[in-house]
């Protein structure tokens, strides 16, 4: 019984860490967003006022009902015609998404 416990305890640590290593890093996605996106974005907590008055702030994206992590890893999959044709690299991605979704509140 004991080994099982260690077995179970041990998977779900490595499971764990993994998910945290795909969640990606915050501070990581707003160095990037502060390169790349803020041209036309607001992109700190509670800034509501983008340099492009026809884009959302990054704040009012991660406050959008039904916005998460696979809903954002879509929407930078999909081209859309607001949007210049960008490409986020994943690992870029990966932080942006979880940039955004800690501005979440």
């Amino acid at each position: 019984m004991r080994l099982l416990f260690t077995v179970v305890w041990g998977f779900l640590l490595v499971a764990g860490a993994a998910a945290q290593e795909d969640r990606g890093d915050a501070a990581a996605g707003l160095a990037y967003a502060t390169n790349v996106c803020s041209e036309c974005h607001a992109i700190a907590a509670g800034d509501h006022d983008s340099p492009n008055p026809d884009t959302p702030g990054f704040d009012d994206i991660a406050n959008t009902r039904g916005i998460s992590e696979m809903a954002l890893a879509s929407f930078f999959q999909t081209p859309h015609p607001t949007m210049p044709n960008l490409v986020v690299p994943s690992n870029d991605a990966r932080d942006l998404i979880a940039y955004i979704l800690s501005l979440k509140h």
